[in-house]
């Protein structure tokens, strides 16, 4: 899926979302669930025409006891659809009837075939308070990986188009090059271009990733991204949907992807793109979460700096300039010192110093000669 012009604005932006604000007090009429909510997730995305939208009204209405409408009461069942208003409730209700056995069975075995993948459901509880707080946040998560990365911070977001100049995927580079020295995690979108280099140049340096996906956890796209995402789960990330398994991409599925990627970062980074691109949505949700916002500055870069530097917490930064990639790791290192952890510009050199020590052939005098560049460096920050 090639990036293609988007319209502009909030409202466009609204118009494609399945419904903003989340409010489960109406959850506390009702009794709760015997069924656990993943399984009754599972089950009732099984039914024909209870998609996304629908499921996310039900799930507003009765936050984590959605398996009520499982458990055999055919007039509950019917007064929770049409309070949900979800259309054409009779019907749905009819299904239920008939095949909530069978609905449970299937989806009890496709929980457990998802675990057997690492693949961990989050019910409306369990997803981590940054996602949770946002207006628009997501209902539930699929997590192929490591769930507990979803809420250790810090994150910066690299995005950008999916056809990059080589000097984009340079300037992508230089980012992440510049956050490997911190703990910080890497959040993007496994789409070509932009988000795929920023992934595996996150891998190459050592950098957990989160990758937020536009489609069901079981759907590979691209195909060209099936290795990053394999290797990002194995390095201790996560690749993580809000869509059911097996949902394919939607243009619209990937604009709400873009609103995760924000919302979890505390700062997003627009590596090269235009403002008539649908990385500009990205750009609008960090505006709208007041997350602070980079847009990278080089020969022929797109003009979607020109958004960044109009957004009230946006700057440029000369990112193949000194004086930027400088001013750059201060705002990476002050992430890292605001959530209390340790930092270390030099921790990249040691991890290349680790490697280059398994590669070569170190003699003790190397290391005397590289002992003396260290103290001079030492009398000179003094």
């Amino acid at each position: 899926m090639s990036e293609r012009t988007q319209p502009d604005g909030d409202a466009a932006i609204q118009e494609m979302l399945p419904g903003l604000g989340i409010d489960h007090s109406t959850a506390a009429a009702y009794p709760a669930a015997r069924i656990p909510f993943g399984p009754s997730l599972l089950a009732l995305g099984k039914i024909p025409g209870l998609g996304q939208q629908r499921l996310s009204k039900l799930v507003d209405h009765l936050g984590h006891d959605i398996g009520l409408l499982l458990e055999g009461d055919h007039v509950r069942t019917l007064e929770i659809l049409q309070t949900a208003k979800v259309a054409d409730a009779h019907r749905v209700a009819e299904v239920l009837a008939k095949t909530r056995r069978d609905l449970i069975e299937t989806g009890s075995r496709e929980l457990e075939l998802l675990k057997q993948r690492t693949i961990t459901l989050l019910a409306p509880a369990e997803i981590p308070p940054r996602l949770r707080s946002l207006p628009d946040g997501p209902r539930w998560l699929f997590v192929q990986g490591n769930a507990k990365v979803l809420d250790d911070p810090p994150y910066v977001a690299v995005v950008g188009t999916r056809q990059p100049s080589q000097l984009g995927t340079k300037a992508t580079e230089a980012v992440v090059r510049t956050m490997a020295a911190y703990p910080i995690t890497l959040v993007s979108g496994l789409a070509n271009g932009i988000d795929a280099a920023a992934h595996q140049f996150a891998l190459r340096d050592g950098v957990i990733n989160v990758a937020f996906l536009g489609h069901g956890i079981n759907v590979i796209f691209p195909a060209e991204t099936s290795d990053i995402r394999e290797r990002i789960v194995e390095s201790g990330g996560a690749v993580v949907s809000e869509y059911l398994p097996d949902d394919h991409y939607k243009r619209h599925f990937f604009v709400a992807r873009n609103r995760l990627q924000a919302g979890l970062s505390d700062i997003v980074v627009a590596a090269d793109g235009s403002v008539n691109g649908g990385t500009a949505h990205t750009m609008r949700f960090a505006a709208r979460y007041r997350r602070p916002t980079v847009g990278l500055q080089f020969d022929n870069a797109g003009n979607l700096t020109e958004l960044v530097s109009a957004q009230e917490a946006g700057e440029v930064v000369k990112i193949f300039d000194p004086a930027g990639r400088r001013h750059l790791d201060q705002k990476f290192r002050a992430l890292c010192t605001a959530v209390e952890k340790p930092t270390n510009g030099l921790a990249l050199v040691e991890h290349l110093l680790d490697r280059e020590m398994r590669l070569r052939d170190i003699t003790r005098t190397d290391l005397e000669q590289l002992t003396i560049r260290l103290r001079r460096l030492i009398e000179e920050t003094t």
